[in-house]
C-alpha cells in the first residue's frame, strides 16, 4: 500500500505517535508496506503483533525490500543491521502507533468520513454509497475486509489528501471494538444497516449484538447519524437518539409514511432491482443493478449517507438510475458454458442473509430448476443447531429443486429439511467434495438457477470453479 500523500522523517513520526527513535540516518518515508514478498520501497513497516504472527520476526526482509523506517515494541537483537539503511522507532504498542498515526492523517486531511456497521449490508453499503458519491466527489473506499483494529487505520491511511469523503466499514466481534473505531476515524456520518445474529457466536445474545453496534452511533456525537427504522433494533437506537435529544438525524423505511427516505421494491429479476419512493419529499422511480429485496436496506443506508454531505434528493434519484452494482461473492451472477446462470453470494453468510436469499429465489420465476449449494454460518457458537435447523427448514419450503450442504451442522440442515416433507434431490457433506461438485454441476441445465451461499471459510469457490464458468474471477 502506497501514498504519496504523506512524508515523514524519523522526528516527525515519533512526535506524532509517541515514540523513541533509536537508529536514524535521516530516511523519509512515504507509504506504508505490509508485505515483506512484495517491494517497499521507502516505505514505512509497522511491526504489528498478531495472534499468530510477529511482524518482528520480518523486519529484516522489510528493509531488504527497502522499507526505510520501521517501527517496533520489542528488543531487538540486531540493532547494528539497521546503520545506513532505515530509521527504527521504538513505542509501546505498534498496533496503538498505527492507530495514532491514522487518526493524525485524518485530522490533518479533514475529509468527510463515512462509517457503516451492520451484521449485514456493510459492504454493499460501502458500495453503493461510493458509486452513488464519486459522481460528483472524489471518494475513497476501504478495498479487501479492511474494517477492524488493523483495517480501519490501513483504510484511513491508504487515502489520498485531496479526497472530500472517505468510506469506512467498521466490524466487531466483541464489545468496545467499534468505540475504538470511531474513535480513530472520527466519522461525520454514521449508519448501521441492519442488527442480525452474526457474531452471536462471540457476543452470546442478539441484545449485546446491537449493543455493541450502537456504539457507532454512541460514539460519534458530532456526527449525522442514519437509521434503519424498519429494524427492531435499530429502531429502539433511534428512539434513544431522539431522547437524548440529537439534531441531525436522517431515517430510512420500506413500510413508515414518515421516514425520510421511504423505497421500496416492486421487481426483481436475478440482476436488476425496480424501486420507487421518495427522498425528502420527492418522488422517484429507479431501476438499480442488484439483485434480492434485502437491498432495499442497503440502498436507503447508502442514500441517507449521501443526503449527510449535502446531496440533494434530485441528485440521488438521477445517480441511483441504472447503478449497477457487482462485488466478488456478492449477488454476483456467472454463467456456465451452457447459458445457465449461477447466483454466487459466498463472500459471507448469517441467518439473516441466508434467509432473505432463499426469499428472493422463492420469489422468482424461471423456466428451468432451482438448485442452491449451501454452506456453513459460522460463528453462531451455541446457536448454529437452531439456525442450521431452521435454514433447513426454510430451504425445504422454498420449492427448490437440488440442494446440496456443506459443513459440520449438516445434520441439523438436514432435519429441518425433513421436517417439511421435502422429498425432492439432495446432498449433504461435512467438506467440499470434487465428486459431488462434478455430479452436482452435470445435472444443470442451460434453463436452470443455482445459487450459492455459506460463510467464507467455506469457500464455495471451489464448486464454482469445478464447473468452469465463463466469467468468474477465480
Amino acid at each position: 500500500m502506497t501514498v504519496a500523500d504523506w512524508k515523514f522523517n524519523a522526528k516527525e513520526l515519533a512526535d506524532i505517535i509517541d515514540g523513541t527513535v533509536l537508529v536514524d540516518h535521516g530516511e523519509v518515508v512515504s507509504g506504508l508496506g505490509t508485505d515483506t514478498r512484495s517491494d517497499l520501497s521507502d516505505q514505512l513497516f509497522i511491526a504489528l503483533k498478531g495472534e499468530v504472527h510477529d511482524a518482528h520476526h520480518f523486519l529484516q526482509q522489510a528493509v531488504e525490500q527497502g522499507a526505510k523506517g520501521v517501527i517496533i515494541h520489542s528488543e531487538l537483537s540486531q540493532m547494528d543491521f539497521f546503520q545506513d539503511k532505515a530509521f527504527v522507532i521504538k513505542v509501546h504498542d505498534t498496533l496503538r502507533a498505527l492507530q495514532d498515526l491514522a487518526l493524525w492523517w485524518r485530522r490533518h486531511c479533514g475529509w468527510k468520513v463515512l462509517g457503516v456497521t451492520g451484521s449485514s449490508g456493510k459492504t454493499t453499503t460501502k458500495e453503493l454509497t461510493k458509486k452513488i458519491l464519486e459522481q460528483k466527489l472524489k471518494v475513497h473506499a476501504n478495498e479487501k475486509n479492511f474494517n477492524n483494529h488493523w483495517g480501519v487505520p490501513f483504510n484511513l491511511l491508504g487515502a489520498p489528501k485531496h479526497v472530500d469523503a472517505v468510506i469506512v466499514e467498521m466490524g466487531m466481534n466483541h464489545l468496545g471494538e467499534i468505540k475504538r473505531l470511531c474513535e480513530i476515524a472520527e466519522p461525520t456520518s454514521v449508519v448501521c444497516t441492519m442488527v442480525g445474529t452474526a457474531h452471536i457466536g462471540e457476543l452470546g445474545s442478539k441484545e449485546n449484538i446491537a449493543k455493541a453496534k450502537e456504539e457507532i452511533y454512541l460514539n460519534a456525537p458530532n456526527a449525522t447519524k442514519v437509521f434503519n427504522i424498519d429494524n427492531e433494533q435499530t429502531i429502539e437506537m433511534h428512539l434513544r437518539a431522539v431522547e437524548r435529544g440529537e439534531k441531525s438525524i436522517i431515517t430510512f423505511s420500506s413500510f413508515r409514511a414518515d421516514a425520510d427516505i421511504q423505497l421500496r421494491a416492486v421487481e426483481m429479476t436475478l440482476d436488476s432491482l425496480q424501486i420507487v419512493g421518495s427522498i425528502l419529499g420527492v418522488s422517484g422511480e429507479v431501476s438499480l443493478g442488484v439483485m434480492g429485496r434485502h437491498n432495499i436496506a442497503n440502498i436507503g443506508a447508502a442514500v441517507g449517507l449521501a443526503l449527510s454531505i449535502s446531496f440533494t434528493p434530485q441528485d440521488v434519484w438521477e445517480y441511483l438510475n441504472h447503478l449497477k452494482l457487482s462485488a466478488w461473492g456478492r449477488n454476483q451472477l456467472v454463467h456456465l458454458k451452457n447459458g445457465s446462470q449461477i447466483i454466487f453470494d459466498a463472500y459471507n453468510a448469517n441467518p439473516e442473509s441466508m434467509a432473505a436469499l432463499i426469499k428472493n429465489i422463492f420469489e422468482l420465476s424461471f423456466r428451468g430448476k432451482k438448485m442452491a449449494v449451501f454452506g456453513e454460518m459460522l460463528e453462531l457458537g451455541e446457536a448454529s443447531a437452531r439456525s442450521h435447523y431452521a435454514i433447513g427448514e426454510m430451504v425445504g419450503n422454498a420449492d427448490i429443486d437440488v440442494v446440496w450442504f456443506i459443513g459440520e451442522h449438516k445434520g441439523d440442515f438436514e432435519r429441518g429439511l425433513k421436517a417439511t416433507g421435502f422429498s425432492k434431490t439432495y446432498f449433504i457433506s461435512d467438506t467440499y467434495e470434487e465428486t459431488l461438485a462434478l455430479k452436482f454441476g452435470s445435472m444443470i441445465q442451460p434453463s436452470d438457477v443455482v445459487v450459492l451461499k455459506g460463510s467464507r471459510g467455506i469457500k464455495l469457490e471451489r464448486v464454482l470453479n469445478a464447473w468452469e464458468p465463463v466469467d468468474f474471477n477465480k
